[in-house]
């Protein structure tokens, strides 16, 4: 089915933030199905992260000592993906969860989007697991979910989103809101505290049950 640019171009409008791709509740056998498809179906550079990657395949016993590393001693691995001259960037943040990264200036033609939702769905018949994408560190909020075992296909348009988003505007968001605006206000040193905490906690994934829709 051919799509009409116009109803999707707006999810890929440059805001100087990236555009994620997102498979939740996985494994490492995933990641081998991945670390394969990958290396035998698109051009590609895998390396450490920060340095000069050359090689042209991914080494994928090096991706899953690293991903179940726990020494914290094993240096970034990354790949850059070359999807038709989109380019998709996976830096193996963790072992439950993939993580792709795409900046949306890349993408300005339904031509361009044909090849990320083809990249996507050809992730979601290796792994036979639901595809999303997001904005920048949004994985609990798709903007487009393939999942080719259950036949969906589905690109949100701007009025749907802003209608997920006014749904999750409830009593409970709105006393808890009010309850962050108190301690910003009444326990400044604590919240500070809190916040800095926070900043420095571990990444973690976001299962596929915490998304919105």
């Amino acid at each position: 089915m051919k799509r009409n640019w116009e109803d999707i171009k707006w999810i890929f409008e440059p805001d100087g933030s990236l555009r994620d791709i997102y498979v939740q509740n996985v494994s490492i056998s995933d990641w081998e199905k991945l670390i394969d498809l990958l290396n035998e179906n698109y051009p590609l550079k895998y390396g450490i992260t920060g340095e000069a990657r050359s090689a042209s395949q991914i080494d994928k016993q090096d991706v899953i000592s690293f991903l179940t590393d726990r020494t914290g001693e094993m240096y970034c691995r990354s790949t850059t993906v070359d999807v038709g001259g989109v380019h998709a960037n996976c830096h193996f943040f963790l072992s439950e969860q993939i993580e792709f990264d795409i900046d949306p200036k890349e993408i300005s033609s339904v031509e361009d989007f044909e090849k990320v939702e083809k990249f996507m769905q050809s992730i979601s018949w290796a792994l036979e697991q639901q595809v999303t994408l997001t904005d920048e560190n949004t994985p609990e909020f798709p903007l487009i979910k393939v999942d080719v075992v259950k036949n969906t296909h589905k690109v949100l348009t701007r009025k749907e989103v802003q209608g997920l988003q006014g749904n999750e505007n409830t009593l409970i968001n709105q006393i808890a809101d009010l309850k962050l605006n108190l301690e910003m206000k009444l326990f400044t040193k604590d919240f500070e505290e809190r916040i800095l905490m926070s900043a420095n906690e571990p990444y973690s994934s976001t299962k596929r049950n915490q998304n919105i829709w």
